[in-house]
């Protein structure tokens, strides 16, 4: 049946960037046997949010003497060595210890399930896959729900239960083989730094190109924990060939990417392809007081864009905030506004709006963006003249110069202009 190790995280908050680890456990299981249970509180070094420990109980007192991460990493590394990783929503676990251990110079990698998407594939048509909801549907004891170790316990009874109803959906979904073409000393000798790295087929054919802080661990992704999509698949049937190229910073190996992908044009790039950031604020002169900004996906490439529908309406609060100091989620929004066209005039309401949504061009004149370079002895610079993305440069401790010329796609001067914001 297999060997895991069941986890589950408390968090200061929900996004890994800027929240920490209050509380982990660990279940592991041997052939169906629970043969350890361990928690630990941790002390996160930040205050944990008054709604948190509403939530979990964890209070700032109850961590002040907890292990901080680093004195617990070397258990959780022992307690999942050589178990699949088994967890409720599994990434945002996984991907919080990834984020902790990168933080003490370790790369942790482990194979993946997520409850989750195993409890909607086994038990369709649940009103909710929630740890709670699934705990009601099965009648779970729960002691502490929102704790470690209670959550953890819950989530092991609930795989127990996927294993016996569907023996076959855990194997389904296990971690897939590599591709018969390459083998794990392939993906060792990959480079562990940030760079683009590319997809081959036995005929030469480039399938994908990608880019990562960790090649390394970025390709072994795309085989140990990627899904069942229709380019996965793809992609683990007919890759032969990896190759990879070291750029030495987060944002150079973006550019490249985006770079090569326009340029080369592989066949399973298509999302790349398109436009990144959907969103732009379009303005409507003749539209109601408190409509005139609205959210729009515009396929105007010269607009200001973002990625979400969420941080696009972030963007038009502002531009209300900033033009006349009015809050878009009060009530009386749409009143004030109106009282606004009633003493300045419609026209002069529309051309202060549209001031504010005229984007401030951080790109104008010259630039050299100093990065990182792909040697301690060498540094990169990412240059623009007059506005207009050139080349990226590397220049070496003896003066030795490598040019990479860049086209001036939108989206990629758009990366530049989110890096310097």
């Amino acid at each position: 049946m297999g060997r895991f190790a069941v986890v589950d995280i408390e968090t200061t908050g929900m996004n890994r960037e800027g929240n920490k680890i209050t509380e982990v456990a660990i279940v592991c299981v041997d052939d169906g046997v629970v043969t350890e249970e361990w928690s630990s509180l941790i002390n996160p070094e930040c205050p944990i949010p008054w709604g948190i420990t509403k939530l979990t109980g964890i209070s700032d007192d109850m961590v002040a003497e907890a292990p901080k991460f680093y004195g617990v990493a070397k258990k959780i590394v022992e307690l999942t060595d050589g178990r699949t990783f088994v967890a409720h929503n599994a990434f945002f676990d996984y991907r919080f210890l990834q984020r902790e251990f990168s933080e003490l110079g370790y790369t942790f990698q482990r194979e993946v399930l997520c409850t989750v998407r195993l409890g909607r594939k086994v038990f369709p048509g649940l009103p909710s896959y929630s740890l709670h909801n699934l705990s009601r549907h099965f009648q779970l004891n729960r002691l502490a729900e929102h704790r470690a170790l209670d959550d953890a316990k819950a989530c092991w009874e609930i795989f127990r239960r996927v294993q016996e109803s569907a023996p076959l959906a855990v194997s389904e979904a296990a971690p897939k083989p590599l591709p018969p073409e390459l083998d794990d000393g392939t993906l060792e000798r990959l480079p562990n730094t940030p760079g683009t790295y590319f997809f081959y087929t036995r005929q030469g054919l480039l399938l994908y190109v990608g880019k990562a802080k960790n090649i390394r661990d970025r390709v072994k992704s795309h085989f140990q924990t990627a899904g069942n999509s229709k380019r996965d698949l793809e992609i683990r049937q007919h890759v032969a060939r990896v190759e990879a190229r070291e750029w030495g910073s987060d944002l150079v190996a973006c550019l490249m990417e985006l770079h090569f992908i326009k340029t080369l044009r592989p066949v399973m790039n298509r999302a790349s392809r398109k436009i990144n950031f959907r969103y732009t604020l379009t303005l409507h002169p003749t539209a109601p007081p408190g409509e005139e900004v609205r959210v729009s996906t515009s396929t105007d490439e010269e607009a200001s864009r973002w990625g979400s529908r969420t941080t696009a309406q972030a963007a038009r609060a502002r531009v209300y905030q900033e033009a006349f100091a009015v809050d878009v989620d009060t009530l009386f929004f749409a009143d004030k506004m109106r009282q606004f066209h009633q003493i300045l005039g419609h026209e002069k309401v529309v051309e202060r709006l549209a001031e504010k949504m005229s984007p401030e061009d951080v790109l104008s004149g010259d630039h050299e963006i100093e990065q990182a370079g792909r040697r301690p002895d060498e540094k990169a610079f990412v240059v623009v003249r007059q506005g207009q993305l050139q080349e990226v440069r590397f220049v070496d401790a003896h003066g030795e110069v490598e040019i990479h010329q860049l086209e001036n796609y939108p989206d990629m001067k758009r990366l530049v202009v989110r890096f310097l914001a």
